[in-house]
């Protein structure tokens, strides 16, 4: 009686049949590019947040230029509220 065996024996071989193919990749690199958007919209807000808190008329930041009128700041549109 002879015995064939076609099964893998050794437990390394057992481990690498089950494994799927090696990660594409986007998949690998997924926190560096979550990393990179988080960080460009940030600085983008920033951006954003300083030109409308600015007080210029024209503003010009690489490609973009905005020419604007910004609300002007009387005594008449402030109002203080004194909390004691």
């Amino acid at each position: 009686m002879s015995h064939t065996i076609t099964e893998t024996i050794c437990p390394i071989g057992c481990v690498k049949a089950g494994c799927d193919d090696a990660p594409d990749y986007l998949e690998k690199h997924s926190t560096f590019f979550l990393t990179l958007i988080g960080s460009v919209s940030a600085l983008m807000g920033v951006l954003l947040s300083y030109c409308i808190k600015s007080r210029c008329k024209n503003i010009k930041c690489c490609c973009i230029a905005c020419d604007r009128e910004p609300i002007d700041l009387n005594n008449d549109n402030i109002q203080i509220n004194n909390i004691s």
